[in-house]
């Protein structure tokens, strides 16, 4: 190298930090509202004007996560119609007379629900869906502040850590998939067993932190929860349920051919919605208020691909910095630790980080590393394996500890 160039590559690598640092700022605090996608975008910009990414990059972040924004849109796309249908609300009605009364049962069935819902049909959506009809539920049972926080932050609390065991419980997991090229199985057999134990602890703790707080009985007599046509329609509940099975199979068969798993979602999410269309308008079935397909789709959070896209190459612009180096050499070291540790540590280590700065930049900054070491330093498949699944189990925990989730 040149030693001319030397002031020019601090100049780069600073204005990579400062970049990143006014995007993190940015997605965190959302001065005026500011759209996660805008945020992200102005990131991208910045990058692409002060040279610590290129074109030919930009395109390279369109190939590595066009197919986790797509699936995205059809989870979202899923969720938002079956809740138009009153799906989650008949589940949620169906816990309560289960619990019979019993308001400790009643917290655990809130928050299995909730795990259920995080791991079929991605944490985002499931926080958004069911936090109102929790608030709902609680209402009207008449529980009180402290009381009805506890459901809150049963739900609140496993959306996260449940969000684990499928590929598509969370777009970080489906990006990760698409990044190493494993399948939904090796991913299932990996971190189902890490969910039980995350989801159990999740429980456990919220309920030895609120246990007081718990309801002894409630009356479910005084619940009127208003479920549309699906209180009515055992047949939709039938379909809702074989296509759910159907895509999850859908999800093995596709891994397995290194077919895009955005195809099995979004052609589940457009059947349901023509479903939705025919019940309603077909067969003039209108029990609940109607949404239109148009309402539905502009409830779709469409600024996702564009923040996809642009903080993925804020993080490419890192590496001017020495950052992906840094934190390659960190998950490295931890991995070399004796026993259980070596797959702990480097899990803690993405928690913290994923606390501080938020899961998204994070998991790019960990798969971008941990790609980094896998070719540079040349891991053992074992280390590398045990890596990559840190990372997903970092930038899923790492937001139920702080604020700083999307």
């Amino acid at each position: 190298m040149i030693l001319g160039d030397a002031p020019f590559m601090d100049i780069q690598a600073a204005a990579s930090i400062v970049i990143f640092s006014i995007t993190l700022f940015l997605l965190i605090k959302r001065p005026k509202g500011l759209n996660i996608g805008l945020a992200a975008a102005i990131g991208a910009l910045l990058s692409l004007l002060f040279g610590t990414v290129t074109v030919f990059q930009t395109l390279g972040a369109l190939t590595e996560i066009w197919d986790a924004a797509l699936a995205f849109f059809g989870i979202v796309t899923l969720s938002i119609t079956l809740d138009a249908m009153g799906f989650f609300k008949w589940a949620a009605l169906k816990i309560i007379r289960f619990a019979k009364g019993d308001g400790k049962r009643l917290y655990i069935y809130v928050a299995l629900l909730t795990a259920t819902v995080s791991i079929l049909f991605a944490n985002d959506s499931a926080i958004l869906i069911l936090t109102p009809i929790v608030v709902e539920i609680t209402r009207q049972l008449d529980f009180k502040g402290g009381s009805r926080m506890v459901y809150l932050f049963a739900a609140g609390f496993v959306v996260d850590t449940a969000a684990m065991p499928l590929i598509t419980s969370n777009p970080v997991n489906i990006v990760s998939a698409d990044f190493f090229h494993y399948t939904f199985i090796d991913h299932l057999i990996f971190m189902g067993p890490v969910t039980i134990v995350t989801v159990a602890l999740s429980i456990l703790v919220v309920y030895l932190f609120f246990r007081k707080k718990i309801p002894v009985v409630y009356d479910a007599s005084c619940v009127n929860l208003d479920c549309g046509f699906m209180a009515g329609s055992n047949n939709l509940i039938k379909i809702i349920f074989a296509t759910l099975i159907l895509v999850d199979i859908g999800y093995m068969l596709t891994s397995f051919i290194r077919l895009p798993v955005s195809i099995v979602i979004c052609s589940g999410a457009l059947f349901l919605l023509i479903i939705y269309y025919f019940y309603y308008r077909v067969m003039n079935f209108q029990a609940a208020p109607y949404k239109t397909v148009y309402t539905l789709l502009k409830e779709v959070n469409w600024g996702i691909l564009l923040f996809m896209v642009g903080i993925f190459m804020v993080v490419q612009g890192l590496r001017a910095a020495g950052i992906i180096d840094f934190i390659s050499s960190i998950l490295v070291s931890a991995s070399t630790l004796p026993l259980y540790l070596g797959f702990i540590t480097p899990s803690l280590v993405v928690t913290v980080l994923a606390s501080f700065m938020n899961n998204w930049p994070m998991t790019l900054l960990g798969l971008v590393s941990i790609r980094h070491a896998i070719s540079g330093i040349g891991l053992s498949p074992d280390t590398g394996t045990n890596l990559i699944f840190s990372n997903i189990i970092g930038n899923n925990i790492g937001p139920t500890s702080s604020p700083s989730d999307l």
